[in-house]
């Protein structure tokens, strides 16, 4: 699911802010997996970041990657797309 939200307003140096999200348990499972961890450092590592909320306040785009990268390619594209027209103005 491709969004816009917009919200970056603090930050007019930066043409365009990109956040790739996934819910927070999704999050918590690759980590887990990923880095071979338990639940409680896991959850430490996440905490330690910026919020999930400000993450998303700040994106002017957004992809929610929650499943397989197969997934993620016609978001991709499409916001190659995008790119690509707003770097020729």
């Amino acid at each position: 699911m491709l969004t816009e939200a917009g919200g970056r307003s603090g930050y007019p140096w930066l043409d365009r802010v990109l956040v790739i999200d996934t819910p927070e348990a999704c999050q918590l499972s690759r980590l887990r997996r990923r880095d071979s961890i338990d639940e409680a450092l896991a959850q430490r590592m996440i905490q330690a970041q910026a919020t999930r909320a400000q993450r998303l306040a700040l994106a002017d785009d957004i992809i929610v990657n929650e499943g397989t990268p197969e997934h993620l390619q016609p978001q991709v594209e499409q916001l190659d797309r995008l790119y690509r027209q707003l770097a020729q103005r």
